[in-house]
């Protein structure tokens, strides 16, 4: 023969458990005192219970469910459906609600942290566009520099050549009187140049790929003493 269990289903109550408890407390005519006495719980403990005070009764949950099926067994009822309920509406409660101001913060700043790293990664990459954005434009409307090193402007030279030398930006176009000069990878640039008797002008431009430039003149004045001979 075959023994079948059955547990007992527990239906949607009405109220609270703590009113239910006092209710059927009240209803049997039993006082607190008398049920201090039948459960060994304080009475202090019963009447919060009643009162649905469970925050000031100092025990764990695991005690208050133990005052709970105590309770109602003091007063000859199946514990069953009134610790069920306790559990449901009262543990629950205190575990999404009754959450302390400081704990809720942290929940909240640490719930926004991915919307701070989104926020701080998007000024990031605006700002740093906006850099790149403003160097290049820099660039564009600025014109390169240019050092022109030697020969000082109004140099009187005995001999019938001399070198100019300069300095630019690196990846600038270098001509003097309209001829092209190379330069190196740091931008220096060095030319030599036949002199004849007089005045001789030279223009330096440095150009770049924006098409700004850059402009000094540099007049050198050859005079021969008849002994120079011209570089071939």
């Amino acid at each position: 023969m075959t023994n079948l269990s059955f547990k007992k289903k527990c239906l949607m109550p009405t109220h609270r458990v703590c009113l239910r408890l006092k209710a059927l407390r009240e209803e049997k005519n039993v006082s607190l005192s008398e049920l201090e006495l039948k459960t060994k719980i304080n009475k202090l403990y019963l009447k919060a219970l009643e009162e649905c005070r469970f925050s000031d009764i100092p025990q764990s949950s695991l005690y208050k469910k133990n005052f709970i099926k105590k309770y109602a067994k003091a007063l000859g009822e199946d514990p069953t459906c009134f610790v069920e309920q306790f559990v449901t509406e009262e543990l629950t409660y205190a575990t999404n609600e009754d959450v302390s101001p400081n704990l809720t913060y942290k929940r909240y700043y640490f719930s926004n942290i991915p919307n701070i790293l989104r926020v701080s990664l998007f000024s990031f990459v605006v700002g740093a566009l906006l850099l790149f954005l403003g160097f290049h434009i820099k660039n564009i409307l600025t014109p390169p520099s240019l050092q022109v090193i030697s020969p000082e402007n109004g140099y009187i030279s005995d001999s019938n050549f001399i070198d100019v030398n300069g300095k630019t930006d690196p990846e600038i176009q270098i001509t003097i009187n309209n001829e092209l000069v190379k330069n190196d990878e740091n931008g220096n640039f060095s030319q030599n140049i036949n002199l004849l008797p007089g005045i001789n002008t030279f223009v330096i431009e440095a150009k770049n790929k924006h098409g700004k430039i850059t402009e000094e003149v540099r007049n050198v004045i050859y005079k021969s003493n008849g002994n120079s001979l011209s570089r071939k």
